[in-house]
């Protein structure tokens, strides 16, 4: 299933997120940014589904806190966009 990952620097800022996602009744999951996707060690990622894509990065681009970068995801591999 093709998603997009929106990664944060830490836990809290990516539950943070989450929560503007809850309150616009967009789905998605908080998890592990996937090793070997970030140079900066530990981070967290908000996982969004494809057709809610366009929908949460407007809503969180400019937003506090600010997201590090956007991968989208398909079939196991990832492509980091820019934001």
């Amino acid at each position: 299933m093709n998603h997009y990952l929106i990664v944060y620097r830490s836990i809290t800022q990516a539950q943070l997120a989450g929560r503007a996602l809850d309150r616009a009744g967009i789905g998605h999951q908080i998890q592990r940014t996937p090793a070997g996707l970030t140079e900066r060690g530990c981070s967290y990622s908000v996982r969004v589904p494809e057709r809610y894509g366009r929908q949460a990065l407007e809503l969180l681009q400019g937003a506090r806190p600010a997201f590090y970068t956007i991968f989208k995801g398909s079939g196991g591999s990832y492509a980091e966009l820019v934001p």
